[in-house]
């Protein structure tokens, strides 16, 4: 979790962490977030303890087929 730039918690998992920005996906609004890794604090909380509220919208990560 986060503070939002209007000074609420933004709750979310990491989707993506590169060097200079982590990508957070909200859960509550749908929308993502690019921030800075020092700005992100733990929320107490796992993303797999909510894993089959979002088990309908999980896609696996496959290998791409190769043509």
């Amino acid at each position: 979790m986060f503070e939002g730039p209007d000074g609420k918690t933004v709750k979310g998992i990491v989707v993506r962490k590169n060097r200079k920005t982590v990508t957070v996906h909200c859960t509550a609004d749908e929308r993502q977030w690019n921030v800075s890794p020092s700005l992100l604090r733990p929320s107490g909380e796992h993303a797999l303890d909510e894993f089959n509220s979002y088990m309908n919208k999980v896609l696996p990560f496959g290998k791409g087929e190769r043509k």
